[in-house]
């Protein structure tokens, strides 16, 4: 069994926004996660699972002036946990609703548009996971060639030919978000990306067919943005780089 990547560029119909569910972590984002919110709400979708990973400014109050809607939750980390603890915990929470069939993952910066919802759920009908690939040249000089370092790993080592492995703007089909949810550890924080997809490898061969993960190219603004990565995350995700595209290469042997 293989994880097979596919670039999607034509325009296709959406699936039906009430039915996509959006999980967002969100940690220290006053100046922007209000947006992120409205932007969802307006496009249409069926619900937002907001995580606040126990922020030091104003972001909790912020989402917490949303709880009221019928659409929008909010969860509180009473301690930092980090970004995989805070989409894990956000799949779970909107994995409960029956009726919703779709789940984005998306950041709360402002560097995710909602409004690319629809082009990004309309190739779920033959994909696992859509993935919204950032246009590289959107992206600061060290972060280029950061990404491409990272991307040449995976298909080098693992065996996986992927634009953008560290995107985590992307939309799942229940299945998917299902095993994640069941599967994903709580640690690991900004390895986020790379460690689901060693579990992309594992559900392949647990259920006997290909893995398939569609790209499609999203604009992606880095201007007012501010990193929250820091010298050891940066360690770590390149530890993870090459540890999980060597999961992989063994899994698709």
């Amino acid at each position: 069994m293989r994880v097979l990547v596919d670039v999607l560029r034509g325009v296709e119909r959406s699936a039906d926004l009430s039915e996509v569910g959006v999980v967002m972590p969100a940690f220290n984002e006053e100046g922007n996660v209000g947006q992120v919110v409205e932007r969802a709400l307006a496009i249409g979708v069926g619900r937002v699972v907001c995580v606040d990973d126990a922020s030091t400014d104003s972001t909790g109050a912020i989402l917490d002036g949303y709880g009221s809607r019928p659409t929008v939750e909010v969860i509180h980390h009473e301690v930092n946990q980090g970004k995989q603890a805070g989409v894990r915990h956000g799949l779970i929470r909107a994995l409960s609703y029956p009726d919703l069939r779709l789940f984005a993952t998306l950041d709360a910066d402002m560097q995710n548009d909602p409004a690319d919802l629809p082009r990004l759920t309309a190739p779920l009908d033959r994909c696992d996971v859509v993935i919204a690939y950032r246009i590289r040249d959107d992206m600061p000089p060290p972060q280029q060639l950061s990404n491409a370092l990272v991307n040449a790993v995976y298909r080098l080592v693992g065996g996986v030919d992927i634009h953008d492995v560290q995107a985590g703007y992307r939309v799942y089909t229940r299945e998917v978000a299902e095993y994640i949810a069941a599967h994903l550890e709580t640690s690991g924080g900004y390895t986020l990306e790379h460690t689901t997809l060693v579990l992309f490898g594992r559900l392949a061969l647990e259920r006997g067919r290909d893995f398939r993960i569609g790209e499609v190219p999203v604009r992606c603004p880095y201007g007012h943005t501010k990193s929250h990565i820091r010298v050891r995350d940066n360690l770590q995700l390149a530890k993870a780089s090459f540890t999980c595209a060597l999961a992989l290469a063994r899994m698709m042997r």
